[in-house]
This record gives C-alpha cells, structure tokens and sequence, in this order.
C-alpha cells in the first residue's frame, strides 16, 4: 500500500471543503498539488544520483582492471611476485 503523504490529505480536503468554502479547497488543492511534484522531483533527482554513482564505480572498475590488464602485459612474466 502507498503511504499518505501531506499532499494526498490536501488533495482530499479540497475535495471535501469544495461544499462549503471554494477559496479554501483551491488553495488545499494547489498546495497538495505543489507538495506532489516537489516530492516527485526530489525522488527523481535521488535516483539519477544513485544511478550516476553506480555508473561511476562501474567506469573506475572498468578502468582498474584494463590498468591491470595491460600492466600485467607489459611486465616480464616470469618476474611476478
């Protein structure tokens, strides 16, 4: 089950408070709607990080182990410790 956030409660009161005060449920629903996209965006911007790192380390793994690659075939083989 998803969990109720701010902006879901403020999204359902303006519904609710349409009946009786117009000027409040805009104002409930423009606020929950603007607490939605900004959590949405920082998700967003949490997972592109999370991906860019997991790209990083993959790029310096990659990068060490060609380093050992060609360390390992520019060295005499009989002279490894």
């Amino acid at each position: 089950m998803k969990n109720i956030g701010t902006s879901e409660v403020l999204i359902l009161s303006s519904a609710v408070m349409s009946f009786v005060n117009m000027h409040l449920a805009i104002t409930a629903l423009a606020l929950g709607t603007l607490g939605g996209i900004i959590r949405f965006s920082i998700a967003f911007n949490e997972k592109q990080e999370k991906s860019k790192e997991i790209e990083g380390a993959t790029e310096n793994f990659a990068s060490i182990l060609s380093g050992l690659a060609s360390g390992m075939n520019s060295k005499d083989r009989d002279n490894l410790h």
